[in-house]
């Protein structure tokens, strides 16, 4: 990896620290680091693999992030976790580390008045290491090509809507040792099988040297975790969803060669004005209603 900026990263300890793999993600980025400022994460350490839109120039100016580049195959390096595994080895030590991406955004029980330092200053006194979260699908109300979404702007209010069921879970044979599964993602698009998306990781740990990632962040090294869980309100579904879908399905560097990416864009060839909202679908309204449902847990 070549480091393409040049701030300096202090020693200070205590730090919250974020670790991301970005591709053409000028769109989203903005509210992320906006979103994730707003919480309490001291600064972002990026890996950019071959953006061909503005994200490197937008990354560039941001006085709290320090950019990496690589052109190398994102499936080959284990789909980004080698770069993010050296990366929090060298910067994330003793500091609490939250690895996301681009269209993840984290939540967590009181997440609109309670910083994430105080979350993570309680994790400690417990003794927990990791934050398990539920991945949550977000969308709008409306066909996806249709949604005015501008960088900037914000995600949760432009895709407020989410399946609040069914979700079931899975014994895994790497930690966690469960996985996640459902959502809108298998209601609307039929995925079974091997390809089905796992809608949970284990984003936010207090790192040391020698942990990893091993599948995304959805399995890790064992370590201590919390007894609450949070979410990662995730905003694939915007307006650029459609071609996305079709150029990572041609790229093939996603899980089994992009085949989640063919089921997209086959499915939006077919009905180009898809509208995910269900009868079933709930509108966000708070940290309090998704402990309701259960999706998170004090």
């Amino acid at each position: 990896m070549q480091r393409l900026d040049d701030h300096p990263i202090p020693s200070t300890s205590g730090e919250i620290r974020a670790f991301l793999v970005v591709r053409n993600e000028a769109l989203r980025l903005p509210d992320n680091l906006n979103h994730h400022r707003a919480l309490g994460v001291s600064r972002f350490f990026i890996v950019d693999n071959g953006s061909s839109d503005s994200t490197v120039d937008f990354l560039l100016s941001q006085p709290d992030v320090h950019l990496f580049s690589t052109p190398d195959s994102f499936a080959a390096s284990k789909f980004g976790m080698d770069w993010i595994n050296a990366l929090l080895d060298a910067h994330g030590d003793g500091h609490w580390t939250l690895t996301i991406d681009a269209d993840e955004l984290l939540a967590f029980p009181g997440f609109e008045s309670v910083a994430l330092p105080r979350v993570c200053a309680h994790l400690d006194h417990l003794g927990a290491q990791g934050l398990f979260c539920m991945l949550l699908d977000m969308y709008p109300d409306g066909a996806l090509k249709d949604i005015p979404y501008r960088a900037g702007d914000s995600l949760i209010a432009a895709c407020p809507w989410f399946d609040p069921a069914p979700y079931r879970t899975v014994q895994a044979g790497a930690f966690p040792h469960v996985q996640l599964y459902g959502g809108v993602r298998e209601r609307v698009f039929g995925f079974s099988g091997a390809v089905t998306p796992t809608v949970s990781k284990v984003p936010l740990v207090k790192w040391k040297r020698g942990l990893r990632f091993l599948n995304c962040t959805h399995a890790l090294t064992p370590i201590p975790l919390a007894q609450m869980t949070g979410a990662l309100l995730h905003f694939k579904f915007l307006g650029d969803f459609h071609d996305r879908a079709i150029i990572e399905a041609a790229r093939g560097e996603h899980y089994a060669g992009g085949q989640e990416y063919r089921i997209y864009a086959g499915l939006l060839a077919q009905n180009p004005a898809l509208n995910l909202r269900g009868p079933n679908s709930v509108r966000l309204e708070s940290s309090r209603q998704l402990v309701e449902l259960g999706l998170m847990a004090i």
